[in-house]
């Protein structure tokens, strides 16, 4: 064998090593490989969110924080709401702000939250990261999470249609986003 064939077959041997292996911090999710940038095959993906679907005995203090696996396009705040009761209820005024990475997403309600009430998250289906690809939220569905459909709480969205709501809410697989909702102590 030539100096230069044993030569390339190292080089592929340690490229299909690389390629292969899931060293990531992210780990492996939803059956892909994730790469340096914290992106899938599906593209980046929504890691965790507090408090969870389904959260009981939250305290009225709370603050909602949603992570992602890669920085986030600007201006994807405006996709992220909280309602009183579900999306049909009144949006909770929040003030919200970006990490320093803009892979975490942090939202203080402007007044406590009212006890013994169900809150519930909702993410629009249409949010965006830096690279202008859109965010995978089927691992929502392990955190208590579920599609908002058009038909759910009676179409409405804060008391409006949910076909008022625009491009940024509505995603590909024909829901307005993913909702968390949760329970106060």
């Amino acid at each position: 064998m030539t100096r230069y064939a044993a030569w390339s077959l190292s080089v592929v041997a340690l490229l299909g090593a690389a390629g292969c292996g899931g060293g990531s911090q992210m780990g492996n999710q939803m059956g892909t490989v994730t790469g340096p940038t914290g992106t899938t095959a599906s593209g980046t993906v929504m890691s965790s969110v507090v408090p969870s679907g389904n959260a009981a005995s939250v305290s009225v203090t709370t603050t909602v924080v949603m992570r992602f696996s890669h920085g986030m396009a600007a201006g994807m705040e405006k996709y992220m709401d909280l309602h009183e009761g579900d999306t049909s209820g009144p949006v909770v005024p929040m003030t919200c702000g970006w990490s320093s990475d803009r892979t975490t997403l942090t939202c203080q309600p402007s007044t406590p939250l009212k006890p013994q009430t169900r809150y519930t998250i909702h993410m629009g289906d249409g949010m965006m990261d830096a690279d202008d690809h859109p965010v995978n939220m089927d691992q929502g569905l392990g955190m208590g999470g579920q599609w908002l459909m058009t038909g759910m709480m009676g179409g409405l969205h804060a008391g409006s249609p949910m076909g008022m709501m625009g491009s940024g809410w509505h995603g590909s697989n024909g829901s307005y986003g993913m909702v968390f909702p949760f329970t106060t102590a």
